[in-house]
């Protein structure tokens, strides 16, 4: 009883979150469908400011196209926005979808090569998809083409290369654009979720949302966001659970999961685990939740 005792007494006080907190929405969230599953955001930008490197993601092309003269580069890349959606009316089948704002110097040179080469397209929402053949970026299978749907919104390249349902992939984020429908940060979880995890309204280099359950028991979404502190990064994860007691027992677990971290509380629902790191841990963090 005394060794229990010790143990609830060493557990954390549940905090709260505010009823009203402020939201920084931004431009590139009016892309991310309701529907969503995992949504992995990189500010390429952010990523260059705050580190100092200009060649943190390194030289090799961000996507390289067959029939057009044009090879983009890391450095052309404002942000990098991965939506991964279900397959409508095709039981458990998801696409992944890019989402890439780039450079204006590099969106006209895009354009321009684009309509010199007559590329037939079909109309969706008012935008022309087009199907092009991309360099497989994978190291081992540099020569293999893919075929990938792409369209384009003002400076934003809309890419999917899953050849079964890419077209339809880059249609459904084409439909969330275009409607003005509620998107995934309008849903309440999403965005207490960003709160616990520090980046609701601060600038941060990286945004991850996965709606669906982690190694914990009972969990529901881990939201994790990586935000520039100075000399290094806070490298932050927070975890739906049902109830508050959910969190509190997963507890212990958490210490296990995540090893020596700076800090493991509890937020209402939310189970919130940071971390410290120096900028050499920036590319690797970058990776996904």
């Amino acid at each position: 009883m005394i060794i229990g005792g010790s143990y609830y007494n060493s557990l954390p006080k549940v905090g709260h979150i505010p009823d009203t907190f402020h939201f920084q929405s931004t431009s590139w969230m009016t892309f991310v469908p309701q529907t969503a599953q995992y949504v992995a955001y990189v500010d390429y930008q952010q990523a260059y400011s705050a580190s100092g490197n200009t060649f943190l993601f390194g030289t090799s092309p961000v996507f390289q196209f067959f029939q057009i003269p044009i090879n983009i580069p890391p450095q052309s890349v404002l942000y990098d926005l991965d939506i991964q959606v279900p397959v409508a009316g095709v039981s458990s089948s998801v696409v992944t979808v890019s989402v890439i704002e780039l450079r204006n110097d590099t969106m006209r040179i895009f354009t321009s090569e684009l309509a010199k080469a007559e590329i037939p397209s079909s109309a969706y929402d008012g935008f022309p998809v087009y199907s092009l053949l991309i360099v497989n970026p994978v190291a081992s299978q540099q020569q293999k083409l893919l075929t990938g749907y792409v369209a384009t919104v003002e400076d934003v390249l809309i890419v999917s290369i899953d050849p079964k349902y890419g077209k339809s992939g880059v249609e459904t984020i084409l439909d969330e654009y275009t409607s003005n429908a509620p998107n995934l940060f309008a849903n309440t979880d999403v965005r207490r979720g960003v709160y616990a995890s520090g980046a609701a309204d601060v600038a941060y280099v990286g945004l991850f949302v996965g709606t669906f359950s982690s190694q914990f028991n009972n969990t529901r979404m881990i939201i994790k966001s990586i935000v520039p502190n100075g000399g290094g990064i806070t490298v932050t994860r927070s975890i739906l659970f049902p109830t508050s007691d959910f969190a509190m027992s997963e507890f212990g677990h958490a210490h296990n999961v995540y090893r020596d971290a700076n800090s493991y509380i509890v937020l209402d629902q939310w189970l919130v685990i940071s971390y410290s790191y120096t900028f050499d841990k920036l590319r690797g963090e970058l990776t996904g939740i």
